[in-house]
């Protein structure tokens, strides 16, 4: 098994390994082989400071029972081997509750967030006759850990509001993610201006997308959701939900209000596996504006 050491993948694979002994009939092949890979590489990345879920929280605990032989592959591989696959199972067995919890939990906070997003974008679309959406998908070029992610957010959300080029926005959210192995942390932007004062989507996503990595000094990228050639699939299936939305057409308010709710959508179970503290937040909306006449 390859396990790879950078700490939003791992600890998807850890999460994955657990959910997969809990449901397995029999010890699944090489499965101390695994375990220990998965040990080894976890004490590589632990941060005792950090918030982990019940499931990854299950592993810092064997971190401090296991430390003297964290060094030496076979050895914590014996040592592994004392217990039985099935006291295994009942040792993880023990953090299943609180999963199910964190999950409905992160369940319902994001039904709760769609919600608040969905009223403010009802106010706006009430209140203006034309949204300018701009859609921005920023992440990292290379692995990070979760309070560098933390920091540069929080830097760049302070420079996004001195920006020139977006001064004037009725609405910005932010949904931080953890994606697949390979996908890594993650934030989805979203900002709304009123489209009879402006336009040019692409271009102020772009200005966007280049703050980020000035932020992060190139260590960060981003994606822009207005490329000509991303866009032509969803012309083609008339489900553009970006750019200039016109309130009185519902098609287009439908497919805006599609693609905004995504960055609040419970489904996707792209929830942090670890915070840098208790206190962290994965999902931002501005405050509501007056109406600019």
């Amino acid at each position: 098994m390859c396990v790879q050491h950078d700490e939003s993948g791992l600890l998807i694979e850890i999460e994955s390994f657990i959910k997969r002994l809990l449901k397995a009939d029999r010890q699944p092949r090489c499965f101390f082989q695994n375990f220990t890979d998965l040990l080894i590489g976890f004490n590589q990345v632990y941060n005792p400071d950090y918030v982990y879920s019940g499931l990854i929280d299950m592993f810092c605990n064997l971190l401090y029972d296991y430390e003297y032989v964290l060094n030496d592959h076979n050895r914590l591989c014996s040592q592994l081997k004392e217990l039985m696959f099935r006291e295994w199972q009942t040792y993880f067995e023990q953090a299943h509750d609180q999963y199910i919890k964190e999950r409905c939990d992160h369940r319902y906070s994001e039904k709760l967030n769609a919600e608040k997003l969905d009223d403010r974008l009802s106010e706006l679309l009430d209140d203006y006759s034309s949204l300018l959406v701009v859609r921005v998908d920023l992440n990292y070029r290379k692995s990070v850990s979760i309070d560098q992610v933390e920091n540069d957010l929080s830097i760049f959300r302070r420079k996004l509001d001195k920006l020139n080029m977006v001064y004037d926005k009725l609405l910005f959210i932010w949904a931080l993610e953890q994606g697949c192995v390979q996908g890594g942390y993650h934030c989805h932007i979203a900002l709304v201006f009123d489209g009879r004062k402006r336009s040019g989507a692409w271009s102020i996503a772009k200005r966007v997308g280049e703050l980020w990595q000035e932020v992060t000094e190139n260590h960060g990228n981003y994606f822009n959701c207005h490329d000509r050639r991303y866009l032509e699939q969803y012309e083609r299936k008339g489900t553009t939900g970006v750019g200039m939305i016109y309130s009185r057409f519902k098609p287009q308010v439908r497919n805006m209000r599609h693609v905004m709710g995504y960055l609040a959508q419970p489904e996707k179970e792209q929830y942090l596996r670890v915070k840098a503290s208790s206190k962290m937040r994965t999902f931002g909306m501005s405050q509501r504006l007056s109406k600019i006449t």
